[in-house]
C-alpha cells in the first residue's frame, strides 16, 4: 500500500512538472507602413495582466507556461496608432509581427478646442497637418511649412529677414484691423509661434468655419490654429532618443534687373546733357551684388520621449540659426520643451507643457536693400583710400550696413500646468493655469561717422527699449462622453480668464563709447533726459471672462449635430458692450454608413455638413473707447516767467464701441472612393463682417484740431468663396505614391462703409477701401497713352507739368485735365485663386516629395519704382523709352521725376506665381547599417527651398504682404532666399 501511494505521488509531481515548465518566446515587431521597428509594443497574454514590451530596437522576449495550458497560447500585440493584433503561439518558439497603422486612431481624430474628436463626426471645417511635415521648410516659423498645404488658408512669406514671421490668412481679409489668427499650444491662447521649433509639434489643426472656432468666441473671426506638442506615448517603456541635425546655404532667388552703368550713364544724359562725356568709361557698380551674399542656416535638435504607467515625458532641446544673406542680419533660437503628465490613479493626473526659449536677432537696417535699389550705378563702392564713396541722394548701402548696430535680446516663456480628474464615469474636470511672458531688450548703437553731408551722424548715439509682455490665463473645463445605445454624446462646459498687459520703456545716450558692445550701456553722463518714455502698449493691456459650452451628438455613426456657444466680457469695451454672445449650430450626415450603402462598394465614405455660427473680433485698441491726454507741452505762468509742464487734450474716444462680429456660413461634403484611395472635400463658405472699427474724421470744434479721426464700427466686409482638398494614394508593393491637391477661391468685398467720404484710405492714399470693393483697393490714374507731339499735348486732357513724351492719362471726370479728381480704383491685392499641390514616391527606403504653390488674379503696386525726387538708378524697362514720335506708346520718356511717376496703373504689376516650393529627396538607411548603432531608425535628405518661381512681377518676390490697408504694395522688402539643405533625423 506505502509504495503504490508512493508510486502516485511520484506520478502526480512528474506530471505537474511537466505542465509547469517555462519556456522562452523571442521576437521582433515592425511597422508595415516603412518596416521600422516598433519600440514599446505592449504584448499580454490574452486572459491575464502578465506580459511585455519590445526593447529599442523592435525586439522582445517573454516566459511562457507549457503549451498545454490554453491561457498562454493567445497573445495579444497593441500599438498606439497601429492596428492590435493576436496571435495563436502553439508551439512556436520565434514570433515576428507587423502591425498595420491604424487609421481611425490617427487620421481619423483630429484636435478641436478644448478636446479632441473622430473625425467621423466632426461637423465643423478643420485642416489637420502632421507634424513631420512642418519641418520640411528651414524656417524660424512652423507657419511656413503651411503654404499650399491647407485650402483656405494663404501664407505670405513677406519679408525674408531672418526670424521675421508670415502674414497669415484665414478665408480671406475680413477688418480693417489685426486679421491675424489666434494659436492654441497646448491649451495657451496665443498671438504668434515664433518660440516653437517644428521638430516638437505632433500636429497643427486649422479651424476655420463658425461651428469651429466658436468656442473660442471673440477671438475666432479670423480662425483658430491648434498646435499640439509632442509627448510620450504610454507603453513607451524604454526611452525614445531623436536626433536630428540639418545645415543650409541661402542665395538671393531673384535679383531686379537694374542698369548698368553705362546704361545709366545713356539715360542720365538724355535727362540731363553732358552729365558723362564718355559713357564706355563709367565705373560699373552692382550694388545687389555688393549687399547680398550666401549665408547659412543650422538647425539642430535633439529629444528624449517615454512613459510608464505612471509617468509620460517629453523633453526637448533645439537650437536654430539663421544669418541673413544681408551682413549684419540674423536670428538665434534657443527652446526647451518640456512636457509632462503624472498618473497619480486611474482617475487623476497632473503635468506641465512648458517651453522656454531665449533668442538673438540682428537687424539689417532693411532700408539697406532700397538705397542699393536707388543707388547709381556708376559709382564705386569705396574710395581710393579705402574708405566709403559718397552716394548722392541716397547715400552709400555698404555703410548703411556698416554704421548700424541693432540687437534684439528676448526671453520668451510659455506653457502651462494642468490637473484632471475623471470623478464619476463619463465626466472629466480639468483645470489649467497658463502663462505668456515675453521679455525684449533692443539696444541700436549709432557711431559717429561721416560718409558725406547726407549720410553722417555727429556722435555716438545708443537707443534701448525694453518691453515687457505678460499674459496670464486661467481655464477651467467640465467633459461628459457617454455611449448608450446607438447615440454618443461629448459635452464640455467652461469658464476662463485671461489678462494681459505690458510695459515698454526706451531712453537715448549721447557720446557712448564705441569699442564694443560691452561699453553700451546708459548712465547720468550720457543719458538723454528728455528721450525717457515709459508706456503701455495700448494692444496689450486689458482682461477677459468667458463662459462656454458645446454639445456634439451622433446617432448610429450617421447623423451628426453640434451646438455651440460662448460668452465673453472684454475691457476693451464700456460696461454697457462689454459682453458678446457667440453661438453656432452644424448638422452632418454619414451618408455612407446607411444601410442602402452597404450593397455597393465604390463609395467608401460620403458626408454631408453644414454649418452656422457668429464668432468676434477683439484685437482692437485698448484705448479706443477713451478719451486721452498728451503730455510734453510746456507753459509760461505768472510774473517770474516760471516754465510748468503741461497737458492738452490729444484724442476723443468712442465709449460706445462694441464687438466686431463676423457671421458665417459653411457647406461642405467628404467623399473617399475606391477604399478612400481618392478622397476629396469640397466647403463653401460665406463670411461676412460688420460693425467694425475705422477711424472716421469728424468735426475740428470737438478738439482733435483739423483732420483728426475717431473710431466707430461702421463697417462691413465680404468674403466667400470654395474650398478644396484632393487626394490620390496607393501602394504596388513596395512602390508608394500619393498626390494632393488644395485650392481656395476668394470674392472680397467692402459692403458698407459709414462715413462721410463713402471710402476709408491707408496713411499714403495709395488704396482706398469702397462698398463695391476688395478691401484695400489700389487707387491712382490710369494710363491710356503717351503724348506723341505737341498737337495732341494740346489737344487732349493733361496734367499741367506734363510734356510732349510724358504718360497721357484719362480723363475720368470730364473736366478736360487731370486732376486728383481723375484717380480711381486701379486693381486689388486680394488673390482670387490660391492653391497647392504636391506629390510622394517612395520604393522601399527612398521616397522624393514635391510641393508647390501659387495664387493668381492679384495685382502688386511697385510703389519702390514712383519715389523719385532725385537721380536714381532705373528697372530696365527705362530702356524701352519714349524717345520720338511712334517709338513707344506704353512707355514714357526718361526722366529723374515728375509726373511719370504719379501713383498709376503702369506700375501695378500681376501678382501671380507657381512656385516649387520644396523638393525633398529621403532615404532611409537598412537595418543592417542601423543595427550597427543601436538606431531604430536613420534617415538622410537633401532638400531645396525655393527652387523656382514663375512670375511676371520685377520684384525680388511676389509675395508681398502688409496689413489690410497697406496689403500688396513693394516698398522694397528684404527678398527671400533660395535655400539647399542637407540633413538627418536618427532615432535610439
Amino acid at each position: 500500500m506505502r509504495k503504490s501511494t508512493l508510486l502516485f505521488v511520484l506520478i502526480l509531481c512528474c506530471i505537474s512538472a511537466a505542465f509547469s515548465q517555462k519556456r522562452q518566446l523571442t521576437g521582433k515587431v515592425i511597422s508595415a507602413d516603412d518596416h521600422s521597428p516598433l519600440p514599446g509594443v505592449s504584448i499580454i497574454i490574452q486572459g491575464t495582466t502578465r506580459g511585455t514590451a519590445t526593447d529599442g530596437n523592435g525586439e522582445y522576449t517573454l516566459e511562457l507556461e507549457s503549451a498545454q495550458t490554453s491561457t498562454d497560447n493567445i497573445l495579444v500585440y497593441s500599438y498606439l496608432g497601429y492596428k492590435p493584433q493576436t496571435v495563436v503561439v502553439a508551439n512556436q518558439s520565434v514570433i515576428n509581427i507587423t502591425l498595420d497603422p491604424e487609421v481611425t486612431t490617427l487620421a481619423d481624430v483630429v484636435v478641436i478646442g478644448y478636446g479632441t474628436q473622430r473625425k467621423s463626426d466632426l461637423t465643423g471645417s478643420v485642416a489637420s497637418v502632421r507634424g513631420a511635415d512642418l519641418t520640411k521648410i528651414p524656417s524660424s516659423s512652423p507657419m511656413q511649412a503651411l503654404q499650399g498645404k491647407v485650402a483656405g488658408v494663404q501664407i505670405t512669406s513677406g519679408s525674408g529677414a531672418p526670424g521675421s514671421n508670415p502674414v497669415v490668412r484665414i478665408r480671406g481679409v475680413g477688418t480693417f484691423n489685426n486679421n491675424d489668427p489666434i494659436y492654441v499650444v497646448d491649451g495657451v491662447i496665443l498671438d504668434d509661434i515664433s518660440f516653437i521649433n517644428s521638430a516638437d509639434i505632433e500636429s497643427m489643426e486649422v479651424l476655420k468655419d463658425a461651428s469651429a472656432t466658436a468656442i473660442y468666441g471673440a477671438r475666432g473671426a479670423n480662425g483658430v490654429i491648434i498646435v499640439t506638442t509632442k509627448r510620450g506615448v504610454l507603453g513607451e517603456e524604454k526611452p525614445v532618443i531623436s536626433v536630428s541635425a540639418e545645415y543650409s546655404l541661402q542665395q538671393i532667388a531673384k535679383k531686379i534687373d537694374l542698369l548698368n552703368g553705362r546704361e545709366f550713364a545713356i539715360i542720365a544724359n538724355e535727362i540731363a546733357p553732358g552729365s558723362y562725356n564718355n559713357v564706355d568709361a563709367v565705373n560699373n557698380t552692382d550694388w545687389q551684388d555688393e549687399i547680398f551674399r550666401t549665408a547659412p542656416i543650422q538647425n539642430y535638435q535633439v529629444s528624449v520621449s517615454g512613459a510608464s504607467q505612471k509617468v509620460q515625458y517629453y523633453t526637448g532641446l533645439s537650437y536654430f540659426r539663421q544669418d541673413g544673406i544681408i551682413a549684419k542680419s540674423n536670428f538665434e533660437r534657443l527652446t526647451i520643451k518640456l512636457n509632462n503628465t503624472f498618473h497619480l490613479s486611474k482617475q487623476l493626473r497632473f503635468g506641465n507643457n512648458l517651453a522656454f526659449s531665449p533668442t538673438w536677432k540682428q537687424n539689417t537696417n532693411e532700408n539697406a536693400v532700397f538705397v542699393a535699389y536707388r543707388a547709381q550705378p556708376v559709382i564705386a563702392p569705396f574710395r581710393s583710400d579705402g574708405s566709403y564713396s559718397e552716394v548722392p541722394n541716397v547715400g552709400n548701402p555698404l555703410a548703411n550696413i556698416e554704421y548700424n548696430d541693432n540687437f534684439d535680446r528676448g526671453m520668451r516663456t510659455v506653457g502651462n500646468l494642468f490637473g484632471e480628474w475623471d470623478f464619476m464615469p463619463g465626466f472629466k474636470l480639468r483645470t489649467s493655469a497658463g502663462v505668456d511672458l515675453n521679455n525684449t531688450k533692443n539696444r541700436n548703437f549709432i557711431p559717429a561717422f561721416n560718409v558725406s553731408p547726407q549720410q553722417f551722424n555727429e556722435i555716438n548715439d545708443l537707443y534701448i527699449t525694453n518691453s515687457q509682455f505678460r499674459t496670464f490665463l486661467w481655464e477651467n473645463t467640465l467633459n461628459y462622453f457617454r455611449e448608450f445605445g446607438n447615440s454618443r454624446i461629448d459635452a464640455l462646459a467652461g469658464y476662463t480668464m485671461q489678462y494681459t498687459d505690458s510695459e515698454i520703456f526706451s531712453a537715448r545716450g549721447e557720446n557712448i563709447a564705441r569699442p564694443s558692445e560691452s561699453f553700451w550701456y546708459l548712465n547720468p553722463n550720457n543719458l538723454n533726459p528728455n528721450s525717457i518714455s515709459n508706456r503701455v502698449d495700448d494692444n496689450q493691456f486689458y482682461s477677459m471672462i468667458s463662459y462656454l459650452f458645446r454639445v456634439n451628438y451622433s446617432f448610429g455613426n450617421r447623423y451628426l449635430l453640434t451646438a455651440t456657444f460662448r460668452r465673453d466680457g472684454s475691457s476693451k469695451f464700456t460696461e454697457k458692450n462689454r459682453y458678446g454672445n457667440f453661438p453656432a449650430f452644424a448638422a452632418g450626415w454619414n451618408i455612407s454608413n446607411e444601410a442602402f450603402m452597404q450593397s455597393q462598394d465604390l463609395i467608401t465614405n460620403l458626408k454631408l455638413k453644414a454649418s452656422w455660427g457668429m464668432i468676434g473680433n477683439e484685437k482692437i485698441n485698448y484705448l479706443a473707447q477713451y478719451s486721452t491726454a498728451k503730455q510734453g507741452f510746456n507753459g509760461v505762468f505768472g510774473t517770474g516767467e516760471v516754465l510748468f509742464p503741461g497737458t492738452t487734450y490729444d484724442r476723443t474716444g468712442n465709449p460706445d464701441l462694441k464687438w466686431e462680429s463676423t457671421t458665417q456660413t459653411d457647406i461642405g461634403l467628404e467623399i473617399g472612393l475606391f477604399q478612400n484611395r481618392l478622397t476629396a472635400e469640397v466647403d463653401y463658405f460665406n463670411k461676412l463682417t460688420t460693425d467694425i472699427l475705422i477711424d472716421l474724421p469728424v468735426p475740428a470744434h470737438l478738439g482733435n484740431g483739423q483732420g483728426a479721426t475717431v473710431p466707430f464700427n461702421a463697417a462691413d466686409v465680404l468674403n466667400r468663396g470654395f474650398e478644396f482638398n484632393l487626394a490620390w494614394s496607393s501602394e504596388i508593393r513596395d512602390f508608394k505614391y500619393r498626390l494632393g491637391a488644395v485650392g481656395t477661391t476668394i470674392h472680397n468685398e467692402v459692403k458698407a462703409i459709414n462715413n462721410t467720404n463713402g471710402y476709408q484710405p491707408n496713411a499714403a492714399g495709395t488704396t482706398r477701401s469702397i462698398a463695391g470693393r476688395p478691401l484695400g483697393s489700389f487707387y491712382g490714374y490710369k494710363v491710356e497713352g503717351v503724348f506723341q507731339n505737341e498737337a495732341e499735348l494740346n489737344s487732349l486732357p493733361r496734367n499741367v507739368q506734363s510734356g510732349v513724351g510724358d504718360l497721357r492719362y484719362a480723363d475720368l471726370s470730364g473736366d478736360g485735365q487731370i486732376t486728383e479728381a481723375d484717380r480711381t480704383y486701379i486693381g486689388s491685392p486680394i488673390p482670387k485663386f490660391i492653391y497647392g499641390f504636391n506629390a510622394e514616391v517612395s520604393y522601399k527606403g527612398l521616397a522624393l516629395s514635391l510641393d508647390f504653390n501659387g495664387q493668381t488674379g492679384n495685382d502688386i503696386l511697385n510703389q519702390k519704382e514712383t519715389t523719385r525726387p532725385d537721380p536714381y538708378n532705373f528697372e530696365t524697362r527705362v530702356l524701352n523709352r519714349w524717345t520720338g514720335a511712334g517709338t513707344s506708346t506704353t512707355n514714357p520718356r526718361s526722366s529723374f521725376g515728375g509726373v511719370n511717376y504719379l501713383i498709376s496703373d503702369r506700375y501695378i504689376q500681376d501678382g501671380s506665381y507657381l512656385r516649387l516650393r520644396n523638393v525633398t529627396l529621403t532615404y532611409n538607411l537598412p537595418e543592417v547599417i542601423t543595427q550597427r548603432f543601436r538606431s531604430t531608425k536613420a534617415q538622410v535628405y537633401v532638400r531645396g527651398t525655393n527652387v523656382f518661381t514663375s512670375s511676371k512681377f520685377t520684384g525680388y518676390s511676389p509675395e508681398v504682404g502688409g496689413g489690410p490697408l497697406d496689403n500688396g504694395i513693394d516698398t522694397g522688402i528684404y527678398p527671400l532666399s533660395r535655400i539647399y539643405s542637407a540633413g538627418l533625423n536618427i532615432n535610439f
